[in-house]
């Protein structure tokens, strides 16, 4: 409280509504702050001399003095290469000095002057912001994403304020979450049932954001059927088992303790992670590695991804490292339901060949679980490669699964064994999977194919096995990251209409632009007008990139796998039919 116990007024700022030009027009705004010598007067609904154009943003009984804190100044001018800002210049009634968005929770009341104030919640930025800072009109999203917001106060005795008044902190409650918490679950973890729920817990919120926070809580709370649960549901991490040099499985469980639902072996999971180096979650897809008919825990089995092999400066794989350095056993995780339409068809005892190299034998070790556990009789080829055994993840568990089963075979394809693995022991033939090794370990019949690894493996043995004759509808693959039609092309797709002139309307970033058929989707022509939607796979796999389909219809250019929520669209992977206007 020692910040709290120096608090201070530094200027009272007001300013009458007046017109400004925008984007040809005109808008009616208030945010133009001076401050005010002498005292002046704080009633129930504004500051005297205020004017307010939008009492939805800023006035009335909730919102009715906003406080900025200086120290965010400082921030601002390094950010923006200004020399300095007037006081008011955020737009705020009151800079204040001493009490910061991580130490003031919902709640707190405050005297200062001849006031009592109440914190209510943090303000939210329109396009205004924008026109007062002259700074682009992604200012808004900027201020946003650096959590220097300030907050609101409700007045709750009137009375006279100036500037230098100290500001006292009469009472808190700890219950309650500060303004910076508030910020991080609005803009990073609406989906979290729990962080919304200790946001309701807050002392005298106010109503709109009550109402607001209800909403899109009965939206997220996971329900749980038999067939899964909606939007993102808590599990703890119950086991992390190292599987070989750069891979690991994570075994999670549900934080509530109900009961799982089936999944179809091949499936995947969708995590949304928390990583301290990104300003926003990242979304990130894992197939299930453990047996469907073990439903008290999914397993995920992450592969560490380094830096492109072209690149050695860039990144290395943001959501593999993470789990890999900073989740253990414990955390928390927010995973949705499995899906996926890349799964094993249980319908039929027709022979299988499950192909895979590196990571990409996750989905196809659940799917030989479910051959193996379900005694079925179906005639399995399991062909798996990799660099040696070191590199070789849940070899033992795969060998067990076989062992007894005579329909099962096995084969370990090594590209670069090491000098202690042992041909004919530890692997069965040195080189990579490929067509010709098929055709030598095969007995003829009518196998369905199913293929997961890296690109290159997949789209050369896609080639090959159309080469050899097996038909495409027999070839089944799972493959995350943009291009996922390894048919080049050749599925159908479509047709756009000839001479298309649809107009694509950006709905809160007020822009409306004539469609483009050069770019291959909407995601694409939102960035090339300068918009920055969010996205992750642009494969129409992890949802990020979903959004609010206000008006209008539109096309997918590539099969999602699986379909957005009712009214909303994935504009990865989406081209206008109509004029659109989408909530970007």
């Amino acid at each position: 409280m020692s910040q709290k116990a120096r608090a201070k007024i530094l200027s009272v700022n007001v300013s009458e509504v007046k017109e400004v030009p925008y984007r040809g027009g005109t808008v009616t705004t208030g945010i133009f702050k001076v401050p005010l010598d002498g005292p002046v007067i704080v009633r129930k609904l504004n500051i005297d001399g205020d004017d307010q154009a939008d009492r939805r943003v800023h006035g009335g009984y909730d919102m009715a003095v906003y406080a900025y804190p200086f120290e965010h100044y400082s921030f601002w001018r390094k950010e923006l290469g200004r020399k300095e800002f007037p006081l008011g210049q955020f737009g705020e009634n009151l800079t204040i000095q001493g009490l910061s968005e991580e130490e003031v929770r919902v709640g707190d009341i405050f005297r200062t002057g001849d006031l009592k104030l109440q914190v209510t919640q943090p303000r939210i930025p329109c396009y205004k912001l924008a026109l007062r800072m002259q700074a682009g009109d992604d200012f808004p999203g900027r201020f946003q994403q650096s959590g220097r917001m300030g907050f609101y106060f409700r007045v709750l005795e009137e009375g006279q304020v100036r500037s230098g008044d100290q500001i006292e902190l009469l009472q808190t409650d700890q219950d309650s979450v500060t303004i910076a918490e508030f910020i991080r679950t609005y803009l990073y973890d609406s989906h979290d049932s729990e962080r919304l729920e200790r946001l309701l817990r807050s002392r005298d919120l106010g109503d709109a954001w009550r109402k607001y926070l209800e909403d899109v809580l009965g939206r997220v709370r996971p329900v749980v059927t038999s067939e899964g649960w909606q939007g993102y549901r808590p599990f703890v991490v119950g086991r992390k088992v190292k599987e070989s040099e750069s891979i690991a499985s994570f075994h999670l469980q549900p934080k509530d303790g109900q009961e799982l639902p089936p999944f179809l072996p091949g499936q995947y999971l969708t995590l949304k992670l928390r990583v301290e180096s990104q300003s926003k979650p990242v979304t990130r897809t894992y197939s299930i590695s453990s047996s469907p008919n073990r439903p008290g825990a999914y397993r995920i089995t992450v592969k560490r991804l380094g830096p492109p092999p072209d690149s050695s400066q860039a990144p290395a794989g943001i959501g593999s490292s993470h789990l890999h350095d900073s989740v253990d056993v414990g955390d928390q995780l927010s995973v949705k339901a499995p899906r996926g339409k890349f799964f094993l068809d249980s319908k039929t005892n027709s022979p299988i060949v499950l192909l895979s190299a590196g990571v990409g034998l996750t989905p196809l070790v659940s799917m030989l679980a479910a051959v193996a556990e379900e005694e079925s009789a179906r005639p399995v080829w399991f062909v798996h490669g990799a660099r040696n055994r070191q590199e070789h993840a849940l070899r033992e568990e795969v060998q067990e699964l076989a062992a007894g089963h005579a329909n099962i075979r096995l084969h370990f394809a090594y590209s670069r064994p090491a000098p202690e693995d042992l041909e004919g022991g530890d692997f069965d033939s040195k080189g990579r999977i490929s067509v010709e090794l098929l055709k030598d370990i095969l007995s003829p019949a009518a196998y369905d194919f199913y293929l997961c690894g890296p690109t290159p493996f997949m789209q050369q043995l896609y080639r090959d096995l159309e080469s050899w004759g097996v038909p495409p509808a027999r070839i089944h693959y799972e493959f995350f990251g943009p291009g996922t039609d390894l048919s080049g092309g050749r599925r159908s797709r479509e047709p756009e209409q000839a001479g298309a002139d649809w107009e694509v309307s950006f709905a809160r970033s007020e822009m409306s632009v004539r469609w483009n058929s050069e770019f291959g989707n909407v995601l694409e022509f939102a960035e090339a007008n300068g918009l920055r939607p969010d996205f992750s796979c642009r494969a129409g796999i992890c949802h990020s990139c979903m959004v609010p389909l206000i008006r209008g219809e539109v096309a997918y250019v590539c099969d999602p796998i699986d379909l957005p929520d009712p009214g909303h669209v994935l504009i990865c992977c989406a081209k206008p039919k109509t004029d659109v206007v989408i909530d970007v």
